[in-house]
């Protein structure tokens, strides 16, 4: 009879850590908040983007603002080849109107007057080959 009453006990303390274990509540877990940051664009993402975005307009758009802000034309004509591809690309880019690229010539031509021909060559390069 003691047995029966010890297996009892066992069988008590057995269920209640059960219980406790299956229905303790769960601390809630602390979780960094992290802030997502843009991914950093350099002038190659810029082209490369501008080469390949055909759905969003608004993006492509904001891209020449990025360009006159963050990268200017460098003093050296051979480096500013990046920049020149910009220019083409956006004009040759379906998404933007034709009074967006002009605009877009008139942004870059004010911010760098050193380029402003050679801008308008690669504008008007970029046109004749949206047209094909």
């Amino acid at each position: 009879m003691l047995y029966l009453i010890g297996f009892f006990l066992l069988f008590v303390v057995v269920l209640l850590i059960i219980i406790i274990l299956v229905f303790k509540k769960s601390k809630p877990q602390s979780c960094e908040l992290t802030e997502k940051s843009k991914p950093v664009l350099t002038l190659e993402s810029i082209i490369k983007i501008l080469k390949n975005e055909k759905n969003d307009k608004d993006k492509v758009n904001s891209l020449v603002e990025e360009m006159a802000k963050k990268f200017p034309f460098p003093e050296n004509e051979k480096e500013a080849n990046k920049h020149f591809e910009f220019v083409y690309f956006y004009a040759k880019n379906p998404l933007p109107t034709a009074k967006k690229i002009v605009e877009m010539q008139k942004i870059l031509s004010y911010a760098n007057p050193k380029y402003a021909k050679q801008i308008e060559d690669f504008q008007m390069r970029g046109v004749e080959a949206r047209k094909k």
